[in-house]
């Protein structure tokens, strides 16, 4: 119950989707014929047609004019008149009002449907009360429930769709930024070094100095710096990680590896020589791998 008060609570944009309004016009065609062939009891015992047609067709006609009311109001709403413009004011209005106001023309003109088509002769008020009214709130509430699912799944969709395109826009975002070349400064002599973070394959302690191979570099860069200092300044690079105490990985440069979570040794691209991983840190990287192949 408090879902569903959020949800009316909420101002939902207005669904400018023609698979949305095919799916809710069909789904709802065939849902109400169903109901009339089977729950009708005047249609089925009691109607006179006017004209030399089944009453089965004719309650086949109630499926598919509401059916094809549906789509050609969506077809008015957003083709012609463009209700989902962005300058227009009522942009953010409740979706399910705009559903209400689309199965409340498609009732009406589904009534003179049946007027035209069946020869009612008088009609007294009881059965008005007692059959009519009952029956439209009976077809009514499903109809509602269909729409509100639709709706749910076509939002459901849309935050998914929004959410993935962030997701690539993010890591895109940050490919590029790991593509753009740094410069790393010793902390101890005047020496600096230039480096392009998603090409780097390892940083290596080798006593006070650091090696750092790139990919396609004949030979590792050496800095006159500690690996803890250099790990600092990788930080933001989040695919560089501790693999050994003397090693720092790019596990997007990895192309293979032997062993299991217990012990793991690493191939990377135009490298001969295997990166150790030590025990400690076994676990974490064997799981990053694991990962990234599924």
């Amino acid at each position: 119950m408090e879902k569903l008060t959020y949800y009316f609570q909420q101002k939902h944009q207005l669904i400018d989707n023609k698979s949305y309004y095919l799916k809710l016009s069909i789904i709802i065609g065939i849902v109400l014929t169903a109901f009339v062939y089977i729950f009708d009891p005047y249609d089925n015992y009691l109607a006179i047609p006017k004209f030399k047609i089944p009453i089965q067709i004719i309650q086949l006609g109630y499926g598919i004019n509401t059916a094809v009311v549906i789509y050609t109001v969506y077809w008015l709403i957003f083709r012609r008149l463009k209700f989902a413009n962005e300058k227009r004011p009522w942009k953010t209005y409740h979706h399910w009002l705009l559903l209400v106001g689309i199965m409340s023309i498609a009732g009406c003109i589904g009534t003179v449907y049946h007027r035209f088509m069946m020869d009612v002769g008088e009609v007294e008020t009881s059965y008005y009360l007692f059959v009519t009214i009952p029956r439209s709130i009976m077809i009514g509430v499903p109809l509602f429930i269909i729409t509100l699912l639709l709706d749910k799944l076509n939002t459901s969709k849309l935050v998914h769709q929004a959410h993935t395109v962030a997701i690539a826009s993010t890591i895109e975002a940050q490919q590029r930024v790991a593509d753009k070349k740094i410069i790393l400064k010793s902390p101890v002599v005047n020496q600096c070094i230039e480096v392009t973070p998603s090409l780097i394959g390892y940083v290596k302690a080798s006593g006070n100095y650091v090696e750092i191979y790139s990919i396609g570099d004949k030979k590792a860069q050496l800095l006159r710096a500690s690996l803890r200092f250099i790990a600092e300044k990788l930080a933001p690079y989040d695919f560089i990680i501790k693999c050994h105490r003397q090693y720092y990985v790019n596990l997007q440069k990895v192309t293979s590896y032997k062993g299991n979570s217990q012990r793991i040794v690493l191939n990377l691209d135009q490298l001969q020589d295997g990166i150790p991983v030590s025990k400690s840190y076994a676990k974490e990287i064997f799981s990053h791998l694991e990962s990234s192949k599924k």
